[in-house]
């Protein structure tokens, strides 16, 4: 993951991992915003991510098998993670680093992060569960919910090895409990963050940061559609697209559908009412 002239990362990240449920996308996406740092949620490539790689047998978590479902988590995340640097660096970015968040970052793979670069966050049980509950509870999504145990016995052993992992490779942990203060979770993930942060290139406010935030949103609607279509849901989610203003530090969002989203782009740059 380094430049073997430069010693230098070969694609400039700072990552935000950890087991499902720990607030990551949430962290990650207002620290991108108020750093002026360009968003890279995982998730948001998992079904081309899955066309890339062509054919796997990847099965649904077993209740009864929880180590075994983490260890096939384990290795398709790593499966993936040269698919996730082939994406930033195609954002072309120079020397901006992207804010890669997702549970496919373990500690164990960051020795090419510098200290200061990456922070995972580990929810408790309880937590996870109420997380995962929450989404079911917006969504009717039958599929997930016939494997909702299955996803929390492999989420309790993938938090477990995070931990482990991050003790072993000297890397900061922030605990996330049941009913957690955000704003102390947020601060604890920034302070991990506050070399990356402080030493960071940021995006040109104007046209590139829009372009980039345009980015990004055009990413998570294509995920929800696909999501949507394979899973063959009735419903159609709401999203928070990012506000494409190119303001500095611009953190509004614009809650709607994929639809409703992709037609107000068609006509240009989706922009919240305040900032028109």
């Amino acid at each position: 993951m380094t430049d073997e002239a430069t010693g230098r990362p070969d694609v400039p990240m700072m990552w935000i991992g950890g087991a499902p449920g720990a607030g990551k996308s949430t962290i990650a996406r207002a620290l991108a915003h108020e750093h002026d740092l360009p968003l890279h949620p995982i998730d948001r490539w998992t079904y081309d991510h899955v066309q890339r790689l062509g054919p796997r047998d990847w099965p649904p978590p077993d209740p009864e098998e929880p180590d075994a479902a983490a260890e096939v988590f384990v290795e398709s995340s790593r499966e993936r993670l040269a698919l996730v640097r082939a994406d930033v660096r195609a954002r072309d970015l120079g020397e901006v680093p992207a804010v890669v968040e997702g549970p496919q970052l373990f500690p164990d793979d960051a020795s090419g992060l510098r200290d200061g670069w990456a922070v995972w966050l580990v929810p408790d049980a309880e937590q996870t569960r109420s997380a995962r509950e929450r989404r079911l509870a917006a969504v009717e999504d039958p599929g997930g919910r016939a494997r909702l145990a299955g996803y929390l016995a492999r989420d309790a052993v993938l938090a477990r090895r995070v931990r482990e992992g991050a003790v072993v490779a000297g890397r900061p942990v922030v605990e996330v409990g049941a009913d957690p203060d955000w704003v102390a979770v947020r601060r604890a993930a920034e302070a991990a963050l506050a070399p990356a942060l402080g030493a960071a290139s940021r995006l040109e406010p104007g046209a590139r940061l829009a372009e980039q935030r345009r980015f990004e949103n055009r990413a998570a609607a294509r995920q929800i559609r696909l999501w949507v279509e394979t899973e063959r849901l009735d419903a159609r989610p709401e999203f928070p697209f990012a506000c494409e203003c190119g303001r500095s530090r611009c953190a509004a969002t614009w809650p709607a559908t994929v639809g409703a989203y992709e037609a107000t782009a068609s006509d240009g740059p989706v922009v919240t009412a305040e900032h028109r």
